[in-house]
């Protein structure tokens, strides 16, 4: 109780210096509790642009080659992942097939399965004399409506039978989508021979999809549409066949274009890394594949911010260095001016220890109050803005600084200082 008495009494004595350390503690303490506001603005602006920007990207097969080549395994990955908002892929093979009219001119109307493959193979050989009338194009395969730009165009044209819409892309049965100009209608079974080269060896085999939707006219490049499911089902039931004939090569499931569009942004090293693990960003897979992903601008808008983040963050460190320099600074200036008392208090019988102590406590309940004024200003202004944590680290910082400046200081021979003031 007596020492603080003692350091009431140098408080009235010296209320300039001891005014001093409360207000520019308090300042400190204000700016410091509203610091972290600060970065949490500025990251939630970047989370905020993070969000507020689509990437999307595209992996597509090498023009050159005559074949998909983008791995199902990948596309399978890149579903299950979870990077991804929306993912678009495509696939196709090459087909052989007939009008409705042709095949039933060889068949007759309703023919038996059994007629109906018969008839289409003994087409299929007049095929190769360019005599049968038949048609040579392209089934694709679609994980989904929107992966095809000419679907979505004349989406409104289009004919479905009933119970079935734009989404029986994304199943697994076995149907397809058709153009007026084959001759089949709703509900008919249209029977296709499709091909592929494997290394040297040709891949063929019948297959049969049930005409769910027409479209009048043309579609450019595209003979029919089916779901990709059902494409990738045709291919494993091909390969069993194989095997059980004793065939050693495997028709593969591939893609030949993705799409795709990123639903965190935030997360596009781990994107890019796993490319890097599949061997997408190879020179290699240069050769198969065309990888584009439209960052540009995203880097180009979060890149300002995360620079002032790590700028603002980093700070902290030079701001506590700076409040225990300051701490040093006005300490040192107030026992230096109060030597001769310090060294009359050593005469007395103070010891060295005592004086330092009630020096540094002196410093500790003055820091203590500003700090207290700085925290109960914030508190009054915004409540969230007050972090006990801050404020002991700025007492502590302080604390540290005053104690060298009091250790330094008043570590002195009496009588020094008792013939430098005389």
């Amino acid at each position: 109780m007596k020492t603080f008495s003692y350091i009431w009494r140098m408080a009235m004595r010296r209320k300039a210096a001891c005014l001093l350390v409360v207000v520019s503690t308090m300042m400190m303490t204000v700016f410091m509790l509203f610091y972290p506001g600060l970065i949490d603005n500025t990251r939630k602006r970047l989370e905020e642009t993070y969000d507020g920007i689509t990437v999307t990207g595209s992996i597509i097969s090498n023009k050159t080659k005559a074949v998909p080549l983008i791995p199902g395994n990948l596309w399978k990955e890149m579903e299950e992942s979870g990077y991804f908002r929306q993912c678009y892929a495509k696939s196709n093979f090459k087909i052989r097939t007939f009008p409705k009219a042709v095949l039933e001119e060889k068949t007759g109307d309703n023919p038996s399965e059994l007629r109906e493959n018969i008839g289409f193979q003994s087409l299929l050989f007049q095929f190769e004399a360019r005599d049968s009338g038949g048609m040579e194009g392209s089934m694709k395969a679609y994980n989904t409506f929107q992966a095809e730009d000419e679907l979505v165009r004349i989406r409104e044209d289009i004919q479905w039978l009933e119970g079935y819409d734009e989404s029986c892309l994304e199943g697994g049965e076995r149907i397809c989508i058709l153009s007026e100009d084959w001759g089949y209608g709703l509900g008919d079974t249209a029977p296709f021979l499709a091909s592929v080269w494997v290394g040297q060896n040709k891949v063929e085999g019948i297959f049969h999809l049930k005409v769910v939707g027409t479209y009048p006219g043309k579609i450019t490049g595209i003979s029919g549409g089916m779901p990709l499911k059902t494409m990738k089902e045709l291919v494993e039931t091909a390969n069993q066949v194989h095997k059980q004939n004793g065939a050693y090569y495997e028709w593969g499931f591939c893609m030949d274009e993705i799409y795709f569009t990123v639903k965190d942004n935030q997360q596009l090293e781990n994107i890019k890394a796993g490319m890097i693990e599949n061997g997408l960003l190879s020179s290699e897979s240069s050769e198969l594949f065309q990888i584009r992903m439209d960052d540009r601008i995203l880097k180009e808008a979060v890149g300002p911010i995360e620079s002032n983040l790590a700028q603002l963050e980093g700070s902290y460190l030079f701001f506590f260095l700076m409040i225990t320099a300051i701490g040093f600074f006005i300490s040192f200036l107030q026992v230096r001016g109060r030597k001769p008392e310090y060294a009359v208090m050593r005469m007395l019988g103070e010891s060295r220890m005592k004086i330092t102590l009630k020096a540094l406590l002196e410093q500790f309940i003055f820091c203590l109050g500003g700090v207290t004024l700085g925290a109960a200003a914030m508190a009054f202004m915004e409540a969230e803005r007050f972090h006990a944590a801050i404020c002991a680290v700025i007492l502590l910082c302080y604390s540290l600084g005053a104690a060298a400046a009091v250790m330094l200081t008043v570590g002195v021979n009496v009588m020094d200082i008792l013939r430098d003031k005389e």
